[in-house]
């Protein structure tokens, strides 16, 4: 006795529980290349985000050693200067010997960081939300400020006295400059710019590796950079050198 099989009125094509089955199967399909899609944008879109923070990071912080280090230069420079004062106090004779130190310290109250960033930082209120961190970015908006009145209450100042002087200073010119003030006021505030970034390394998850290797990288770029402008140059005078023969011998043969 041979049963024959029919598939049920209700499931054949163009029946309305097929039909029903057939929309269904669209929507989750559509769905799912809509999560599918809007997951890997949102995914791509968070990870660039990420990428921006942390390389905006990076640089402000790179930035911000680079300026305590400069301080730090003139830090030492005043001390060393003192210690020279302190010398010229208890051994008057040795002024005459010196021509006096302070000449050689003008030199080194100089600061030279650039505000390039630091003026991107202060101007650009999407810096903010590409650091997602507010905090932070105010502990760099103070470090900034410590840099300028570092400058404005160390460097220029010491400055300024040092250009009070006329001619080749006396022992007493030499001595009315309170370099141990300077010093005090200095040691101040390197210790707050120090303090605050440690603070924002600590915010942001950076440790002094990843500084260091973020300087190796930017170093690597400017020798680059210079070393492509060099060759460049070498070439383009190369090339008039070129010229230049082609054009002498020309006008050899013609006088001949």
């Amino acid at each position: 006795m041979n049963v024959k099989l029919h598939t049920p009125k209700t499931l054949k094509t163009g029946s309305g529980l097929s039909t029903v089955k057939q929309i269904l199967l669209s929507i989750v399909a559509t769905t799912i290349s809509i999560v599918l899609t809007f997951g890997t944008a949102a995914f791509l879109d968070e990870r660039k985000k990420q990428e921006e923070k942390r390389e905006m990071t990076m640089v402000l912080l790179y930035d911000l050693a680079s300026g305590i280090e400069q301080v730090e230069k003139a830090d030492s420079s005043l001390r060393a200067a003192f210690d020279d004062q302190v010398e010229v106090a208890a051994k008057p004779e040795s002024l005459s010997k010196d021509r006096f130190f302070l000449t050689h310290l003008q030199g080194k109250m100089s600061l030279y960081f650039t505000e390039t960033i630091e003026r991107i930082f202060s101007s650009n209120i999407e810096t903010i939300y590409t650091l997602d961190n507010v905090l932070f970015a105010e502990n760099v908006s103070e470090l900034y400020q410590l840099r300028r009145q570092y400058k404005e209450d160390v460097c220029d100042k010491v400055m300024e006295e040092l250009r009070s002087l006329q001619g080749v200073p006396d022992y007493d010119q030499v001595l009315s400059i309170d370099l141990s003030y300077y010093i005090a006021v200095s040691g101040t505030m390197i210790g707050r710019m120090k303090e605050l970034f440690d603070r924002c390394k600590q915010m942001m998850d950076v440790s002094d590796n990843d500084l260091e290797a973020y300087r190796q990288k930017c170093l690597q770029t400017k020798q680059s950079s210079a070393t492509d402008s060099i060759d460049a140059a070498l070439i383009d005078e190369m090339m008039q050198n070129y010229q230049r023969m082609e054009e002498a011998i020309k006008t050899g043969r013609k006088v001949k």
